[in-house]
């Protein structure tokens, strides 16, 4: 990251807060359109709860699959469909197709995954908020037979996403104006990175967002050197409880990373999440804050905190690649070995868009907002 101003396109690339880490396509080579094949190749293993952003409405799944590739199949295509209707409703396309979960998985350094035989893609499907839902969702997957040189089509993934249940709606856990959040309502990494584990598919990252404040023009996260902490604009900002709860752990005392530098040396999974407070917020939800500044937490394990009351100091410490709050809400107490849910802000205030500029400031309800959202809260 520079110190210097950078446009929006330029701040796109560049802001990547990491805490681990539509279209059409004319296939050549088909002499006729194959006959597609169900057989039961594709299923929905991972079925979320929707959630709702000012833009759309997002059904989030994970598809479990057959190891097409040792067929010599290459995924080209991956088309959504209403299952009633027959109506598509979104056409994944090369170069955005999921990131696939295969052997080998990558390697780290602190725990041993299980060997898997099956792919694992996982797809927000996002219906616009002035559409009928899809009480019926199906796959159709398109290929090419790069042996034999032809089209294969399989159909599959028939499932019911869960219209009914609704998303946590919480208070913000920042304040203040010109956040931009990153990493979720996308199919980024938060999103599609599963743990396989003693026979389990954890997900504990899957709805986790990390955040950067902007100055007043939009266009910048930092004024001064990018190894210096107090060079970005959301360095120190209070964290404040989301919910009522009660706080579960703290993890603290760890160092912090020089800015973007990186220059920590982690040695536990642990560590990852640097200085962090996981509170308790009831109905077996967790809400995680992670890569707190060290010694800087207003609340001790088993404190009974109240919605909007502050915690602790954003800071830069653990597997962080400069000043963000990495924050999710889990089904379980573990930071990695767990589920992540969906959740939504009761309120915020949309400023901008990221790619196209300030608009008339629009308040939200009961919503997440979109990658590529300014917003405030008050």
């Amino acid at each position: 990251m520079e110190a210097t101003d950078l446009s929006h396109a330029d701040m796109k690339t560049k802001i990547v807060l990491a805490f681990l880490f539509i279209g059409s396509l004319i296939l050549p080579g088909c002499d006729a359109t194959p006959t597609p094949v169900d057989s039961g190749k594709i299923e929905v293993v991972i079925n979320d709860i929707p959630f709702q952003t000012e833009k759309y409405y997002r059904i989030p799944y994970t598809l479990q699959a057959w190891e097409w590739e040792k067929e010599g199949l290459r995924l080209e295509q991956i088309v959504v469909l209403d299952d009633r209707s027959k109506a598509e409703l979104m056409t994944i396309t090369q170069p955005d197709l999921p990131f696939i979960n295969k052997e080998p998985l990558e390697p780290n350094p602190y725990f041993a995954y299980d060997q898997i035989s099956s792919y694992y893609l996982s797809i927000q499907l996002p219906i616009p908020l002035d559409q009928t839902k899809p009480a019926r969702i199906s796959h159709r997957f398109m290929f090419r037979d790069t042996i034999q040189q032809k089209e294969v089509i399989v159909e599959g993934g028939v499932f019911t996403p869960r219209l009914g249940e609704t998303p946590v709606a919480i208070s913000s856990p920042v304040k203040g104006n010109n956040w931009l959040f990153v990493n979720q309502s996308t199919l980024g990494y938060h999103f599609f990175r599963l743990f396989f584990v003693d026979g389990k598919i954890y997900r504990g990252e899957r709805f986790a967002f990390d955040n950067a404040q902007l100055n007043d023009e939009m266009d910048n996260l930092l004024n001064g050197d990018p190894k210096v902490n107090e060079s970005y604009f959301n360095y120190k900002d209070t964290l404040y409880a989301v919910a009522d709860g009660i706080v579960h752990s703290i993890k603290d005392g760890r160092a912090e990373n020089n800015g973007d530098a990186m220059d920590v040396t982690l040695n536990t999974i642990d560590e990852l999440g640097g200085n962090y407070l996981v509170l308790n917020i009831g109905n077996g939800q967790y809400a995680f804050y992670a890569h707190c500044v060290p010694h800087s937490f207003m609340v001790k394990e088993g404190d009974n905190v109240k919605e909007g009351d502050p915690i602790g100091l954003l800071g830069n410490s653990g597997n962080s690649t400069a000043p963000h709050l990495h924050f999710e809400i889990t089904d379980g107490a573990d930071l990695l070995f767990s589920n992540g849910l969906p959740f939504v802000f009761k309120k915020y205030t949309k400023m901008a868009d990221f790619e196209t500029g300030p608009i008339t400031p629009t308040v939200v309800a009961n919503a997440m907002m979109e990658q590529i959202s300014i917003v405030s809260f008050e």
